[in-house]
């Protein structure tokens, strides 16, 4: 302590309250934006007569929650969503509030309210549109406007039905109910339509997927554009109806040109088991003549699982192409499927001899999965010979 000439100085704890101004209290709660108060911008959306004075307000107010966290702004641009007279600004607010992020939708549920209450009584087409595309951003959101996306569906405006149909994509086996009014789009005269509504139908567990899946299939047959048909066997795939008309236009596909098609095909018709076994000779051909191997493994593989079995029947077959193909992969999947019947080719001389030969094949992992099968259909628990003839 320093003495003064009253003695000891004596140490004071000093409690400071700061006050800011008002002026500055004001500034944290009404923001000024473009040299407005936010308070101004607000009275400008809900009361000046100019439309695009009202959409300029929403430009800033959308600003001043970005920047600001403005507490005022989302629910007065939700507000001229539902309820302004001019398509142009609600068409504004719709776009600001597809501008938000998750955060706001989602979990402070910013603006959800009013997406889905303004996509259940919009009129105009434009704005339908980017209120679909704006609940189709956040999956959860969707799921919660299944009745007004569904209902709006019948849309004059094709880019509009398109926006929807992708929204209700998004929903999972909640929106199965949107199936009655999504099919007809399937024969829509809009290929984004048919594309989109394509891709929801496979993805919401729709009621009445048989007849669904029957359409589809005819379109398989006849439809000319590559990306459609790609969403056709995808959403084929989904639905899982394994009808013989699914089966045979998943089969004619094994016919077309392009190596992305023919391996869908393969891979959903690999999933049919037995169901599949009207396409077996598809399959065999595209397994012992595809140009792809890829292809040739997937539709070996799938040959195996439609036949079941009955592919003790048809042995010869996979043994055919385990001699002939020049591809490792497709070697190994023969060997594989033939080790797969186990026990039931333990009589099979000319199999097992076959198999036996794949014991020097050039690639190892083929000679592994020879030794392999000749265990499984043995009943073998090692093989030291085969193991040696391996390592030579």
């Amino acid at each position: 302590m320093v003495p003064t000439r009253f003695g000891p100085t004596v140490m004071l704890a000093v409690v400071v309250t700061i006050r800011l101004p008002p002026a500055m209290t004001a500034q944290a709660d009404d923001p000024v934006y473009n040299g407005k108060k936010a308070s101004a911008w607000v009275d400008t959306l809900v009361n000046d007569t100019s439309a695009r004075q009202r959409a300029l307000a929403i430009d800033a107010l959308a600003r001043l929650w970005a920047d600001k966290q403005y507490k005022e702004a989302i629910p007065a641009i939700g507000r001229s969503l539902r309820l302004d007279s001019s398509a142009a600004v609600r068409l504004a607010a719709a776009r600001a509030l597809a501008g938000l992020p998750e955060e706001d939708i989602v979990k402070k549920g910013l603006g959800a309210k009013d997406l889905i209450d303004a996509m259940g009584t919009e009129k105009e087409s434009r704005v339908r549109r980017e209120i679909a595309r704006a609940i189709g951003r956040f999956p959860v959101l969707a799921k919660l406007a299944v009745v007004p996306l569904t209902g709006a569906l019948k849309d004059p405006d094709p880019a509009t039905r398109a926006a929807i149909a992708d929204a209700l994509a998004l929903t999972g086996s909640e929106g199965k109910s949107a199936a009655a009014e999504l099919a007809p789009l399937l024969v829509d005269h809009d290929k984004s339509v048919r594309y989109s509504a394509v891709i929801a139908l496979g993805r919401i567990t729709p009621e009445g997927a048989p007849a669904i899946a029957e359409t589809m299939a005819r379109m398989l047959g006849t439809e000319k554009d590559l990306d459609l048909k790609v969403q056709l066997i995808t959403s084929l795939g989904l639905l899982g109806e394994k009808s013989p008309s699914v089966v045979q236009a998943l089969a004619g596909v094994l016919t077309q040109p392009e190596p992305d098609l023919r391996l869908r095909a393969v891979r959903v018709l690999g999933t049919f088991g037995p169901d599949a076994a009207p396409a077996a000779e598809a399959l065999l051909k595209a397994a012992e003549t595809d140009m792809v191997a890829d292809v040739r493994v997937t539709a070996l593989r799938a040959f195996g699982t439609a036949l079941g079995p009955a592919l003790k029947d048809r042995v010869a077959d996979v043994v055919r192409v385990m001699e002939k193909d020049t591809d490792h992969e497709v070697r190994q999947t023969a060997v594989e499927e033939l080790g797969a019947l186990g026990p039931e080719l333990k009589n099979d001389a000319e199999t097992l001899k076959a198999l036996r030969k794949r014991l020097s094949d050039p690639h190892i992992k083929v000679r592994e999965a020879a030794a392999l099968a000749i265990r499984q259909i043995e009943k073998k628990v090692d093989s030291k010979k085969d193991s040696d003839k391996i390592k030579q």
